[in-house]
């Protein structure tokens, strides 16, 4: 308990103190009601017989004023207890978030053991909630309220019997504690079930949404859900069965001392030997202790669990580190790190990688060397690796063997903060690059670290300036896009907005193409092209292809692609294949070579080329 007081304390000691001290009171109700309301109650005759006198009023106003109190400490909790809980959400989500992204490297985000503890965690981050509010509230409440009325049940009527129903209370709170924390075990031992159930449900009201109905799946995928998290819960029942059954038992123990307890006061009473007023005080306590349900014993030790695993993965020292340090304000920034005038050099020396859990290389013993302020072009059959080499150099994988290096730096030895900042000097557009559902300025202004006005429901007179993102736009060849959206570069990019619409793939492809522009702009040296025409029409595809030299003028850059339209006009082109770089040069000297760029070139052209043609005309590539 005193590790969620903490939690708590660290949340807002304000509520903290407002919710224990709130606990505090109404464990002492627990047991001053009782009293006053035997009182009340053994005046009765009294007053029946000779009318209200004064201690009669005054025990009455009391007992109220005690309801009334208890009422407005209740209030009091509660508002505490709900600023409590959603700051522990916020809390428990901002740091789940930050196990997830922090890390520059993808190797841990891919981790399946790191995915199973963090979706126990997701699972079950309700729990921390509920022992939250238990050990600043209830929890406090039902223990001192137990001993509380327990004493005085003991002074009232006998020592034995408030003995006997305590140690009940506690042989119920015992079995519970142990019961919720063995169901914790068995659910928690499902994160394969529940993964698959979370899958098939992202499937089917997500991205995948189109294609399932599209191809009548949706009762396939209502079936994978429903299997998986039945399979997820049956464990989890049939444990809950057998407990609730002995719980029952248990109960009908406790049901039976307090029905026990109520009879040998009655007994007193007929005998003479209990008033009135000790009567009614002892039967409200045995009352209030045989309800008493200590099951919080089980919540608090399972929150307290939860709680830890979450410490584990994402320190909550290190997340306030990263909270502080974000940016206030949506005014586009310079790219963050020292961003060197000159463009670098990256060289891959001797490299070998294999993905995680992997049987095979992806790249083996490959050494070359993309030079500065030089572009350079890649292509390969699906496979070969061109995107892991993209992914290396970023440093978001580190190679098996070998090293990756930047101006003779090696990436492996840059702590997690200088790889960040290297990350900020490369300006990507991958195949599978970001899609906001904000306003198409920030889908553009991101590329500086920073967005533009991160809102979607920009008003007029509220729009940022557009300068930069219009020197952009001419640049990209998307001026014309933005002139169609309804309004402009505050048009959101998702038809779940309210003035939002949708763009097709290659509006999208374009509009990632002007964020990597805008990255550079902002300081990146290193730009990086991953199929950056795979969605791009013909005339769409021309004009990058015509301005491809001119955009990566200045900086370090490679574009990656099938299409040998896009990668012809770079002045030096390399093929991956087996894991290795096998030729080098232009396009003309690779045709002259007669090798496999040569082969894959001429097999992609024969489908453009005139059945009466023996050879592409001038062109027809692209």
């Amino acid at each position: 308990m005193l590790r969620l007081i903490r939690y708590s304390w660290r949340l807002s000691p304000l509520n903290t103190v407002l919710a224990v001290l709130s606990a505090l009171l109404s464990a002492g109700l627990l047991v001053a009601v009782p009293v006053f309301t035997g009182r009340v109650i053994g005046m009765l005759p009294g007053v029946v017989a000779d009318g209200v006198t004064t201690s009669f009023s005054q025990s009455l106003a009391a007992l109220l004023i005690l309801l009334v109190v208890g009422h407005g400490i209740g209030l009091i909790a509660k508002s505490a207890g709900e600023q409590l809980i959603g700051l522990s959400e916020r809390d428990a989500t901002s740091r789940i978030g930050l196990a997830l992204s922090d890390s520059p490297d993808l190797a841990g985000a891919e981790d399946a053991d790191a995915a199973a503890q963090l979706q126990k965690v997701r699972n079950r981050r309700w729990e921390i909630e509920m022992a939250l509010r238990m050990a600043t509230g209830p929890g406090i409440t039902q223990w001192l309220g137990l001993i509380g009325t327990s004493v005085a049940l003991g002074i009232t009527l006998s020592p034995w019997i408030a003995l006997v129903l305590f140690v009940a209370a506690l042989a119920e709170g015992e079995y519970l504690r142990r019961l919720i924390l063995t169901e914790m075990d068995v659910w928690s031992g499902q994160t394969e079930p529940q993964k698959h159930a979370f899958y098939a449900f992202e499937q089917g009201m997500g991205k995948s949404a189109k294609e399932i109905r599209i191809f009548g799946l949706t009762q396939f995928i209502r079936r994978r859900w429903w299997t998986n998290i039945t399979d997820a819960y049956r464990p989890y029942w049939k444990k809950r069965r057998r407990g609730a059954m002995i719980n029952l038992g248990i109960g009908g123990g406790r049901a039976v001392l307090t029905a026990g307890a109520i009879g040998y006061a009655a007994w007193l009473a007929s005998a003479g030997r209990l008033d009135l007023t000790a009567l009614a005080t002892a039967l409200s306590l045995i009352i209030a202790i045989g309800s008493t349900d200590l099951w919080s014993l089980g919540q608090l030790q399972r929150g307290v669990a939860v709680l830890a695993w979450l410490d584990r993965i994402a320190p909550a020292r290190i997340v306030l580190e990263r909270i502080r340090a974000l940016p206030r304000g949506p005014e586009p920034a310079a790219v963050a790190g020292e961003q060197p005038e000159q463009p670098p050099s990256i060289v891959f020396d001797d490299v070998t990688f294999r993905y995680p859990g992997a049987d095979f290389d992806v790249l083996r013993d490959l050494t070359w060397a993309l030079p500065a302020g030089r572009a350079v072009a890649l292509v390969g059959v699906n496979g070969a690796g061109k995107s892991t080499l993209v992914k290396l150099a970023c440093g978001a994988y580190r190679p098996t063997r070998g090293r990756v290096l930047v101006d003779g730096v090696d990436l492996a030895d840059l702590d997690p903060d200088q790889l960040r900042a290297w990350q900020r000097r490369v300006a990507p557009i991958t195949q599978d690059f970001v899609r906001l559902p904000l306003a198409a300025g920030d889908n553009v202004a991101l590329g500086t670290g920073r967005i533009w006005s991160g809102r979607i429901d920009l008003a007029e007179g509220r729009v940022p300036d557009t300068a930069e993102l219009d020197a952009t736009a001419e640049r990209a060849g998307i001026a014309d896009l933005i002139g169609r959206l309804p309004n402009g570069w505050a048009t959101p990019l998702s038809k779940t907005i309210p003035g939002g619409t949708d763009l097709s793939g290659g509006e999208w492809q374009r509009i990632g193409l002007a964020r990597a522009l805008r990255a550079v702009a902002a300081g990146a040296r290193v730009l990086i092209l991953d199929e950056p025409a795979a969605a791009l029409d013909v005339e769409s595809e021309a004009r990058m292809v015509d301005s491809y030299l001119e955009l990566t003028s200045g900086v370090t850059s490679l574009v990656i692609s099938h299409r040998f339209s896009v990668v012809r006009p770079v002045p030096q082109i390399c093929v991956l294949e087996n894991g290795r770089i096998t030729e080098t040069g232009s396009h003309q000297e690779l045709m002259d070579l007669g090798g496999r760029y040569s082969a894959m070139f001429r097999l992609q052209a024969s489908r453009y080329v005139d059945d009466h043609s023996d050879q592409p005309t001038e062109g027809v590539t692209r």
